[in-house]
């Protein structure tokens, strides 16, 4: 992990929607600086100096104006701000005597302290995990959990390198309560009470629903219906330390609702808006297994854990509570709407996993009864870390695409170090041919020179096609069905990119399109500014099989898909053959 962090992809030494402070981290840690530095927390008038000068994210996202009080409401809970403050106190203490950066918040003194922060709290995670699995399981196992965890799981990038966002430090939250728990029920004292409450509010305020926290030390140490009595009677008999717990967790809540209170004069705003959960049809497939974002696709070392379910079970170890929370918390993180939680590998479940390390204990102390079951383990997980090693770099450092996959280029590029410009068609478009066509036939060519569309202009000479903000798509140019089309199509066209549109629901796509009676049956597009660069110009194709189903014609058309920019189309060319 340190090598991860400093000299593979140091994110501090990144700028803008890179670095440490960007995206979602730079909406939890905006509390710091509108508190402790502008004295602003209901207005955030600093926000649009900040997002000139360091460009955290495209544009303000961190928050949303209230319309009843008209004041800025902060998108995430504060309680991740509350575990930032130490490394940002050091970080504001040294700009404020420093003559090269700025005491603004955002300046390279709060990036680096931030992220090494952030590592820090995973290093202690992973110490504290450690003691926790030593109670229960040999060291041998407890060393390799731990190494697959490093190794094998997304674990790796969240605590090394996206260090800032919230599952590291839940991560670490997780294993502080667990071994908490553990001290209380073998000592109870109102210190360690108050110790579990504090984490348990901590956890919430950071995430509204790891309240599920609650689970561990009330369900701690019931295995079967009998151990309800005993647990019933030992909370009775500690009765006061349970309450100085949840006095201490309603207090760490609080200061949510006191922010929320204070800015816009309501106890309570929902401040994700329009993304909310989908309780009766939660997204467990595709959260799972997609191409897209698969949790178990992209750390499938995480497999083994949830094998080790079944496993666990006879070893009757805080069984209600473990499991418990593990069923929940899945049912939770799955039921978001939002459910590739912006592509992460599944990112939304690390939080978990010092519970599923007693699951994944069971397996391994299973297995390695035998030769053969420990051989065949260890090549698993030696495998699912390679894996796991793979999509870390690229998704930092490589050349393919690791997020937001498709079943096609997911298939294509799995497992390689080195990928082909060329292989990202299959992003868009299945049917992509790679290699030379087989004896192709042109059948159409336009150089637009006699154009009289709204979207064409002269350029010296030439005449071109545009679109762009007003000009939305070009006019569709239709062809009907002729038994001189082989099984294969392939449009072309030189395309001309004045600025490049990175967002990539934004970007202009290249679309083929077959009908049958004027309904649509298969369409076949490509991302045009995947492959190209600001200012530059280059010949790009988009390849569709002809579809089994019926059809009567196709057509070609250009679309912006609501981008500002401007984007230039010149020689376009179809040309037919067979694979």
């Amino acid at each position: 992990m340190t090598y991860a962090a400093f000299i593979f992809y140091p994110k501090w030494k990144q700028t803008q929607t890179e670095s440490t402070l960007s995206w979602d981290v730079s909406g939890y840690y905006m509390y710091l600086p509108a508190v402790f530095i502008y004295k602003d927390i209901k207005k955030c008038e600093f926000k649009d100096r900040i997002l000139k000068k360091y460009q955290p994210t495209p544009s303000f996202l961190q928050g949303f104006v209230h319309k009843k009080s008209g004041n800025i409401i902060m998108k995430y809970a504060c309680g991740h701000a509350v575990t930032m403050m130490p490394f940002f106190a050091i970080a504001h203490t040294y700009c404020l005597s420093s003559s090269i950066y700025p005491p603004d918040g955002f300046s390279y003194p709060y990036q680096i302290c931030i992220g090494i922060g952030m590592l820090l709290y995973a290093f202690i995670g992973l110490y504290f995990l450690r003691k926790v699995l030593l109670v229960y399981f040999q060291d041998m196992t407890v060393a390799i959990i731990l190494s697959c965890y490093v190794f094998g799981t997304n674990y790796l990038n969240y605590a090394s390198i996206d260090q800032g966002l919230t599952h590291n430090v839940l991560f670490t939250i997780y294993c502080f309560l667990i071994y908490g728990t553990i001290l209380f029920h073998h000592k109870p004292t109102f210190r360690l009470a108050a110790i579990i409450g504090f984490l348990v509010g901590l956890a919430t305020l950071i995430r509204p629903t790891d309240c599920i926290a609650v689970f561990i030390p009330v369900l701690w140490s019931i295995n079967s219906l009998n151990d309800f009595k005993s647990k019933f009677e030992f909370i009775k008999h500690h009765f006061g330390q349970y309450v100085i717990m949840a006095i201490l967790a309603i207090l760490m809540v609080s200061l949510q609702l006191f922010y929320w209170k204070y800015v816009s004069g309501e106890w309570f705003v929902y401040s994700y808006e329009d993304q909310g959960f989908s309780w009766l049809h939660p997204h467990v497939l595709d959260y799972t297994f997609s191409y897209q974002c698969g949790w178990l696709r992209y750390s499938p070392m995480m497999i083994l854990p949830i094998l080790g379910l079944t496993v666990f079970y006879k070893y009757r170890i805080n069984r209600l509570a473990i499991y418990s929370f593990l069923l929940t918390n899945f049912y939770i993180v799955t039921a978001w709407d939002v459910w590739d939680y912006g592509g992460s590998a599944g990112r939304a479940m690390i939080q978990a996993y010092p519970l599923l390390a007693f699951p994944f204990g069971a397996l391994i102390e299973g297995a390695w009864k035998t030769k053969w079951t420990r051989f065949l383990l260890l090549l698993v997980m030696g495998f699912f870390a390679y894996l796991n090693l793979w999509w870390t770099y690229h998704a930092h450092a490589g050349n393919i695409q690791v997020t937001g996959l498709t079943r096609a280029y997911y298939w294509k590029v799995i497992g390689r170090w080195n990928g082909a410009d060329e292989d990202r068609i299959l992003l868009d478009n299945p049917h992509a041919f790679f290699g030379t066509p087989h004896f192709p036939v042109a059948f159409y060519s336009n150089h637009f020179d006699k154009d009289t569309s709204a979207n064409a202009f002269e350029i010296g000479s030439n005449r071109k096609l545009k679109i762009n903000s007003k000009f939305q798509t070009t006019d569709a140019i239709s062809f009907a069905k002729s038994s001189k089309i082989k099984n294969r199509i392939r449009a072309s066209a030189e395309i001309h990119v004045v600025h490049k549109e990175w967002n990539i629901w934004n970007q202009p796509q290249f679309i083929i399109r077959f009908y049958n009676h004027g309904l649509e049956v298969q369409s076949n597009s490509i991302r045009m500014h995947r492959f190209i660069a600001d200012g530059e110009s280059k010949t790009i194709w988009v390849d569709a099989k002809l579809p089994e189903s019926n059809w009567d014609k196709f057509t070609i058309q250009f679309w912006n898909a609501g981008s500002n920019n401007e984007t230039h189309i010149d020689n376009l060319r179809l040309e037919t053959f067979n694979d």
